[in-house]
C-alpha cells in the first residue's frame, strides 16, 4: 500500500496512540516516535511488530513536519495489518480533535485500509 508522508504519520500516530502511547514524545518542533523499547523487545506483539515495521520506512526517528511531505513510501500490509491501522485512525477520530483537513484524510485512509490492500493502485 503507498503512503504519502503525512499519511504514514498520522497512521503511525494512530497506531502508537492505540497500543503504546508511551512511545510519543512531544518535542518542541513537533513530536517523535521512540521505537527503542520494541526495537528491543524479544517477544514483539502483533502490534509491536506492525510499529517496527511501519518505522523501518520512516528512519527510527520521525519529526513532524515530514522533511518531504510529498513525497510516497510503500509498506506491504496483510489485511490484519491494515484493519489494526484502521481501527487505531477511528479510535484516535473519536478521543482527539483534529482539524477537518486532518478528519478528511484520516476518513480516507482508512476507507483505503479497510479495502484490499492489494488492490492499492498507489496513484497519489
Amino acid at each position: 500500500m503507498t503512503f504519502t508522508s503525512d499519511e504514514l504519520i498520522l497512521a503511525l500516530v494512530g497506531l502508537v496512540r492505540a497500543t503504546r502511547p508511551a512511545m510519543l514524545r512531544q518535542e518542541a518542533d513537533g513530536f517523535s516516535v521512540d521505537f527503542e523499547a520494541i526495537a528491543r523487545s524479544k517477544t514483539p506483539g502483533h502490534a509491536d511488530r506492525l510499529l517496527l515495521k511501519m518505522g523501518a520506512v520512516m528512519g527510527s526517528s520521525t519529526p513532524y513536519p515530514a522533511e518531504n511531505p510529498n513525497s510516497c513510501v510503500s509498506l506491504d500490509l496483510d489485511a490484519a495489518e491494515a484493519r489494526k491501522i484502521a481501527d487505531a485512525l477511528a479510535q484516535l477520530e473519536v478521543v482527539q480533535a483534529w482539524p477537518q483537513d486532518v478528519m478528511k484524510m484520516s476518513r480516507a485512509l482508512r476507507a483505503r485500509l479497510t479495502s484490499d490492500p492489494g488492490a492499492d493502485s498507489g496513484d497519489h
